[in-house]
């Protein structure tokens, strides 16, 4: 079978540069670069790289920020709602950028959209303390983290900075456009690898009118938040539950490791009808020390094979 045409879509926080990205995700499934594959790449809208000019120079200031209260975060004595507290001062209800290429202020987010979003954002941190209090004494794991092992709340604290943007920021149509337009060029994608955020942005991409008539042989998703109730309620701009499998799709597989702490609802199954228990969901051992990191994901043997006998 010819190879068919292959989108990844990252997860949160900065990436490598999209070449970057797409050969070492080829190498990992293929074990060499391919003609067919090609990357659905949005980080740059909220992590400009370094270096980027005069215009990308308030989002730098903005990403200085958000970085700062990333790591700050990651301190054991911070409690989840402390740190959900600078997450939202970091982003949503920071002070907009100023400065040669700075975009118009958006409007303020609505009191009831911030108080959300620090519920999401806290009951996140409150998931990576659970995940590392378990892995910690997990069997097979005698030399694991300790309570609290910040690298969890690292991780956590990246999606959490990007989620709320998406969910409840002005960025949702500007982080929308790069996997949108990556979908849409020729040829079509036959199969998509969605990673962590990439999961909810990509759901939110296909269930548009425009992707009515597409057919996408297979949807991986890998270390997934979508099953979350709080990102649930605001699928497809709010419309509600319940949310229904994209019309592209004609399979869907979702893999977790129970240690994973974005994944904190490991089903997709049961998240998404019509059609009912459209998504296959697999448990997995992600044997990277960050249990979210996309290459530990690919790397694992079902995964791999799963997307290779797909995209050949």
């Amino acid at each position: 079978m010819a190879a068919q045409p292959l989108v990844y879509v990252h997860g949160a926080g900065p990436q490598q540069p999209a070449a970057a990205f797409k050969h070492e995700a080829d190498l990992i499934l293929f074990g060499r670069d391919m003609p067919t594959t090609r990357v659905a790449h949005y980080a740059g809208v909220r992590w400009p790289p370094t270096g980027a000019g005069p215009t990308a120079a308030p989002n730098r200031v903005g990403r200085a920020r958000r970085v700062a209260a990333i790591r700050g975060s990651m301190e054991p004595q911070v409690s989840p709602n402390a740190a959900a507290s600078a997450i939202i001062a970091a982003t949503l209800t920071a002070p907009p950028p100023r400065g040669t290429g700075a975009a118009a202020a958006p409007p303020p987010p609505s009191p009831a959209d911030v108080a959300a979003a620090r519920r999401l954002v806290a009951q996140l941190y409150r998931s990576a303390d659970r995940v590392a209090s378990r892995s910690s004494v997990a069997p097979g794991r005698t030399l694991g983290p300790t309570f609290p092992d910040p690298i969890f709340r690292f991780i956590v604290g990246k999606l959490a900075s990007d989620v709320i943007d998406y969910l409840y920021g002005p960025w949702t149509e500007a982080m929308r456009a790069p996997v949108r337009q990556a979908l849409l060029r020729s040829p079509r994608p036959k199969v998509i690898v969605a990673h962590s955020l990439g999961t909810v942005i990509l759901y939110d991409v296909l269930s548009e009118p425009v992707f009515a008539g597409f057919r996408v042989d297979l949807l991986v998703t890998v270390g997934s938040p979508l099953g979350i109730g709080n990102i649930q309620q605001r699928l497809r701009d709010g419309a509600g539950r319940p949310n229904p499998v994209p019309k592209p799709l004609r399979a869907w597989s979702n893999f977790a490791d129970r240690f994973d702490p974005v994944a904190l609802e490991a089903t997709l199954r049961d998240e998404f009808e019509p059609p009912k228990d459209f998504a296959v969901d697999e448990s997995v051992n992600n044997a990277a020390r960050n249990n979210h990191d996309l290459p530990g994901y690919l790397s694992v043997g079902i995964v791999r094979q799963t997307i290779a006998d797909a995209a050949g």
